[in-house]
């Protein structure tokens, strides 16, 4: 009798049982070997702050205990189902996950190998970092450079540096351990250059350092010394403002001078022909132009020295001849305080109690004509002092610009000198014919006062190079229009006269 169908499952369940409870009791085996895991993996890198410490140098708030965790964990389960299916006798799904477990496994020792040296990278490159702060803090040389270059502590920024440093020369090693031959290629080369500039890098920061410490030193000395010998009383006898000191000019001069050749050695130790030859060529410019440059300071120092004295000197000549007298002579005198105290007020009836009046008005400030003729000659003495220190500089357009300045200012003094003894000579000549004629020279006096100051206006205005086209046909039809007047004046006024004098000729003509 065959067996019946139950029979055949008892059969079947009694063969595959021990396998199914085998394989539960191996997942939970593996479940709890896992769980165990992925907690001592996190207590382990929780205790070493490997978060916190990636952290800092990443600025990205990854979780990598939780991420190392979960890897071991994963890692576990995978072998626990491997072991399952194993014992199971699922040869379909085993050999796939067996395959997969054997790559991970032939891996394994490569992960643990880069994981080595990248531990060892780092314990290294935070150890390097330690003793460079420390060794900055205990010089205070830090705190100096710091805050003469007016930046965050350079002690920090080299540490950070050489922390990178020593973790990228790890980096082909790793990439390497990890047979990453598309990435290990790029990574080597790229840190055998990086190590091949490294003597460069040195010297310049050497250079550097060394020039501007030099700069530095010969600022302070040359700053003293400066103010020791009287330079700063120099500028405020020259009348430089208080806060204008020429010694500390010439200090920060001085460590300009020291430290941009310095730098741009510095440059050139680098070796990058970018940067080093615009800078060189820079350089070489502007140490031609040193030259020219002080030639022009000088220029203009002397001019501001020579201006003064002779501002001073044109001032006390004019006012001991009697210059500031002029203007009254040629009728240009302002009205005196007791001509204005004669006069009526502007506003009467704000004006109610004068006698009570306390008040007192300071005088205004006026300068003399002889100062303002000493001023003029500083003026110009400058004018031309700035426009030989700008052709010094080789501004050619900007001494163009002065020549221009100069030309149209000597016209506009020529125009004014034709202009003041114009009015002169028109008062002169005006005065001239009321002497002759008291009676009756007043309106002749004016109208020839009138035409003289027309005349010489024009003159003026031509030799000043005012629109010489307009001034000519303006003074032409003025001319013009007052020979009409006049021809017109006496033709009409005269008619009469010319009758009669017509007639008598015409009559004398006929008696003949």
């Amino acid at each position: 009798m065959p067996p019946s169908f139950t029979d055949q499952l008892q059969a079947s369940l009694g063969g595959y049982l021990p396998l199914m409870l085998g394989a539960i009791a191996i997942l939970l085996v593996g479940l709890v070997l896992a769980l165990l895991l992925k907690a001592g993996i996190r207590k382990a890198l929780l205790a070493i702050g490997l978060d916190r410490r990636l952290n800092q140098q990443t600025l990205s708030p990854i979780s990598y205990t939780n991420i190392v965790a979960n890897i071991g964990f994963w890692f576990v389960l995978l072998l626990t189902l491997l072991a399952m299916l194993s014992t199971l006798r699922f040869e379909a799904l085993y050999q796939p996950f067996a395959s997969l477990a054997s790559e991970i496994m032939l891996y394994l020792p490569r992960i643990l190998l880069a994981g080595i040296l990248a531990l060892t990278a780092w314990v290294l490159a935070v150890v390097l970092r330690l003793g460079i702060n420390k060794l900055t803090d205990s010089t205070q040389l830090d705190e100096k450079l710091s805050e003469s270059a007016g930046v965050q502590p350079i002690g920090a920024i080299l540490g950070d540096v050489v922390f990178w440093l020593v973790l990228l020369l790890f980096l082909p090693a790793i990439v390497a351990a990890l047979r990453i031959e598309g990435l290990a290629a790029p990574l080597t080369d790229l840190t055998q250059r990086i190590t091949g500039s490294l003597p460069n890098i040195f010297a310049a920061a050497v250079i550097g350092v060394a020039g501007w410490l030099l700069a530095k030193v010969l600022h302070g000395l040359v700053t003293n010394l400066a103010s020791a010998a009287g330079a700063d009383r120099l500028g405020s006898s020259l009348g430089l403002p208080a806060d204008v000191r020429i010694s500390r000019l010439l200090g920060t001069l001085t460590f300009i001078f020291v430290l941009v050749p310095s730098t741009i050695a510095a440059l050139d130790a680098l070796e990058i022909s970018a940067i080093s030859d615009p800078a060189a060529g820079m350089l070489a410019q502007f140490m031609d132009a040193v030259p020219n440059i002080f030639a022009a300071i000088l220029i203009l120092a002397l001019a501001w020295y020579v201006g003064k004295l002779v501002s001073n000197l044109v001032t006390r000549l004019l006012e001991n001849l009697g210059f500031d007298h002029l203007p009254a002579r040629l009728g240009l005198q302002c009205r005196s305080a007791e001509q204005d105290d004669e006069d009526k007020p502007l506003y009467p009836a704000l004006d109610t109690d004068t006698t009570t009046s306390n008040t007192t008005h300071a005088p205004a400030y006026t300068l003399s004509p002889s100062a303002w003729l000493g001023r003029l000659a500083w003026f110009f003495i400058m004018l031309f002092a700035s426009m030989e220190a700008a052709n010094q500089l080789s501004f050619y357009s900007v001494r163009d610009l002065l020549m221009v300045f100069i030309d149209f200012g000597s016209d506009v003094l020529l125009g004014s000198v034709i202009l003041l003894v114009g009015y002169w000579l028109a008062d002169v000549v005006a005065k001239a014919i009321v002497r002759a004629n008291p009676s009756s020279g007043r309106v002749p006096a004016r109208i020839v006062r009138i035409a003289i100051i027309a005349l010489v206006l024009a003159m003026g205005l031509r030799a000043m190079g005012i629109a010489d086209d307009i001034i000519n046909l303006g003074f032409g039809l003025v001319l013009g229009a007052v020979a009409v007047a006049v021809a017109l004046a006496f033709g009409l006024g005269g008619r009469e006269a010319a009758s009669k004098l017509t007639q008598h000729w015409l009559d004398k003509y006929l008696k003949k």
